[in-house]
């Protein structure tokens, strides 16, 4: 038989064959310069097919052969050979089938953890009373009235803020809700967590290798009775993945526009139970009820980011009156080298974005002149490939998106 029909045959690519040929494996004769599949090489190409599917090597599987072709296996030195390489297999097997069993049951145990539902119910909490004295109202910086009040001797659960201007916010589950409400089109709150799924391990290490500088940073930090905000958490939230690295004694400030992604949130944080005192503020404006000048640190991931894709102004310029002098702000921006077509793509899915966002020179330039200037920062990478999901789906492959972590102080006049 001819190469070609012995390839029909038994389902092999000419070219394994012709690189079995070359190996030594097969060695047809030839007739008229083509090889010819006589008995003998067919009896040896089945061997071939039958060893390969035992998940011998090649090397093996030749000295196999050979040893066939040396004696027939009439030599019993050879049959001897074989057989201890038989047997030799079969240990392998039985080897790797107790190592399966052990990952089995590994794995049985793991499914079964995640799979167990944890009766006990979390510890509600809600708007912490030793927060009170930071509240304000955002009109006329005058304290603020609370009525309708359920509480506790740690939190309020639900009640209704006045002020004498006018003004009023809400207490709903714990979360203050202000009549600053999103009415956009281009956003909704993610409480499935779309925006992560889908990312690239690689861009996920990216994520990692960020916080794990902002961490080193804030391991040398004094957080102690230090008041911390992070805003824009819709998008990503650094201070949930990171609250072990906090103080107890700390006051932590969140704020989203919407109060679904709060409440999810506020969820996960109770079954966390890491009992820190947090207010949760749902707000789409940046014009927060809370006393000015009272954060000593705040946290960006993302934030300055997802601000400009709804505001032309910047982020830290906007918060600033809440930060103490000499706060700092600690965060990690997102920025295109030579992104054209990914800011293209950008401003046509989110018409309220700034032209600026993504841009590494408006950020330094804007956090000097916001009077919060950069001191020390790491450009931990950039990813060419930002995958199929939400989050990123403006950017167009092959534009670096680079992660550069920061350090940087308010200064006051």
């Amino acid at each position: 038989m001819k190469i070609g029909q012995i390839s029909r045959k038994y389902g092999i690519s000419k070219d394994n064959l012709y690189y079995y040929i070359n190996y030594g494996l097969l060695v047809p004769p030839k007739l008229n310069s083509q090889y010819v599949f006589d008995d003998e090489t067919i009896r040896d190409l089945e061997w071939i097919m039958e060893l390969k599917d035992m998940d011998y090597p090649l090397q093996d599987i030749h000295k196999m052969i050979s040893l066939r072709r040396i004696s027939n296996l009439e030599n019993p030195e050879d049959r001897s050979d074989l057989r201890d390489m038989y047997t030799a297999k079969r240990s392998e097997c039985i080897d790797q089938i107790r190592h399966c069993e052990s990952i089995i049951e590994n794995l049985d145990e793991k499914i079964m953890e995640l799979s167990r539902t944890d009766e006990t119910p979390a510890a509600k909490t809600g708007l912490p009373l030793n927060m009170l004295n930071l509240l304000r109202c955002p009109v006329c910086g005058e304290a603020l009235s609370i009525s309708d009040v359920s509480m506790d001797m740690r939190y309020i659960y639900s009640g209704k803020f006045t002020c004498t201007c006018g003004y009023t916010a809400v207490v709903d589950d714990g979360i203050l809700i202000t009549p600053n409400g999103y009415e956009g089109e281009h956003d909704k709150p993610d409480v499935s967590r779309e925006l992560y799924k889908d990312l690239p391990p690689a861009l996920i290490s990216l994520f990692q290798r960020s916080y794990n500088w902002m961490k080193d940073q804030l391991s040398g930090m004094d957080l102690e009775n230090k008041v911390v905000m992070e805003t824009y958490i819709n998008a990503w939230f650094f201070f949930h993945n990171h609250q072990q690295y906090f103080s107890k004694t700390g006051r932590y400030i969140i704020v989203d526009k919407y109060p679904e992604t709060l409440r999810m949130y506020k969820e996960l944080i109770e079954k966390e139970n890491y009992d820190l005192d947090i207010l949760y503020i749902a707000d789409a404006s940046t014009n927060f009820p809370i006393t000015k000048g009272c954060v000593d640190l705040n946290l960006d991931f993302f934030a300055v980011n997802e601000h400009n894709f709804y505001h032309d102004t910047f982020l830290f310029e906007e918060i600033k009156p809440y930060l103490k002098e000499n706060a700092a702000l600690l965060g990690t921006y997102f920025y295109f080298e030579n992104g054209r077509r990914s800011m293209k793509s950008l401003l046509g899915s989110y018409p309220e974005c700034s032209a600026n966002n993504f841009s590494l020179p408006y950020f330094m330039e804007e956090t000097a002149k916001s009077g919060c200037p950069v001191e020390s920062r790491k450009v931990c990478g950039y990813t060419t490939d930002s995958g199929n999901n939400l989050g990123f789906s403006f950017h167009v492959k092959g534009e670096k998106m680079y992660l550069m972590s920061y350090l940087g102080h308010s200064l006051h006049a």
